[in-house]
């Protein structure tokens, strides 16, 4: 039997075997998968430990100073409470909030939503201090993911993956399509339709006419021309809040999450956390997340194998902070060109 600090030494060998063999031979689906890469991690240290690392980690880029908050907003639609367990979560799109939502109905034993409790209405009539100085006080937690992922995320469920949007979702199109069209230098396919002669009224902006043949008028966007739509929301301060930095939503380093929960591992910190503060409510309730993540990631990570490089770099400047703060690498081949 070996002895027990040979352990981690057999564990590091047995790692460095496998990345060797994906380095030789490739893998199927990806290259080392940040879920492998964070498992791996949580077979050398404890929860407790694992956590700490991860606080520990935002606290050090939040001392460079470059991320970029907002509180108010944070506290006004992002944060649920937790009232009698002392605790809250710091919820965002396309990173579990629907699901949150659940679990703040479940413990909060409320039907409606989280926003909508009479106790959250109470807390936003005092002074504005002492509701910053409420949310600090309680036990802070964050949800986050890849960056990446996240922007593939929505484009597969805003969007639409790609295909054709209903004409009659007014709402859609004037929330995403249109929006995406304009940034792109395309037109809604139905251009003498009153939804987009409104939208670019709204918008004080005017679109050239082209034939209703031509390519460019179209009923979707493709992920590249939804990447370069990302980009030019934040160049003109118009960010949708499904692909708003993890620093715009949730403040972490206003708020120094006690506990920084993630999507790649969510079974195990959330058993851990749950089980911390007793909290009646399944850890496991995120039924969609429960598959094999590493090939879900695998496919996600493929939609930027066809994005110009030039775009790549755009995006990257936009969720480095997020990368950085949360530990997340970039896909080994995402600088490729297509």
């Amino acid at each position: 039997m070996p002895k027990p600090g040979a352990l981690p030494v057999a564990l590091c060998v047995g790692l460095a075997f496998i990345l060797s063999l994906f380095y030789q031979y490739g893998y199927p689906e990806t290259n080392i998968t940040y879920g492998m890469l964070e498992r791996h991690k949580m077979m050398q240290e404890s929860t407790e430990e694992r956590f700490l690392r991860r606080r520990q980690r935002v606290r050090e880029t939040c001392q460079a100073g470059k991320n970029k908050e907002d509180v108010s907003f944070s506290i006004k639609t992002r944060i649920y409470q937790f009232w009698n367990y002392n605790a809250s979560i710091c919820t965002m799109g396309k990173v579990g909030s629907e699901t949150w939502r659940s679990h703040a109905r479940r413990v909060n034993e409320i039907q409606g939503h989280p926003m909508h409790d009479v106790r959250h209405r109470a807390l936003f009539k005092k002074p504005w201090q002492e509701i910053v100085n409420y949310s600090k006080s309680v036990s802070r937690w964050i949800t986050v993911r890849h960056p990446l992922t996240r922007l593939v995320s929505c484009y597969q469920d805003k969007f639409l993956n790609g295909s054709d949007f209903p004409v009659f979702r007014k709402a859609n199109l004037k929330e995403f399509l249109l929006p995406a069209l304009l940034s792109n230098g395309l037109v809604f396919k139905d251009q003498d339709s009153d939804v987009w002669k409104n939208f670019l009224v709204k918008k004080k902006e005017s679109s050239e006419k082209f034939d209703p043949e031509d390519e460019r008028a179209r009923l979707s966007v493709t992920f590249t021309e939804f990447l370069k739509h990302v980009a030019n929301t934040f160049e003109e301060g118009r960010i949708d809040r499904h692909w708003k930095t993890y620093g715009l939503l949730c403040s972490p380093c206003f708020f120094d999450y006690d506990y920084v929960v993630k999507t790649e591992t969510q079974d195990e910190d959330l058993e851990f956390v749950f089980g911390r503060f007793g909290f009646p409510s399944d850890p496991h309730r995120a039924k969609k997340l429960r598959g094999d993540l590493a090939t879900k990631m695998a496919r996600d990570f493929r939609y930027y194998e066809t994005v110009p490089l030039e775009v790549k770099q755009e995006i990257y400047n936009i969720y480095k902070a997020d990368m950085e703060m949360f530990g997340y690498d970039l896909p080994d081949d995402y600088w490729d060109t297509p």
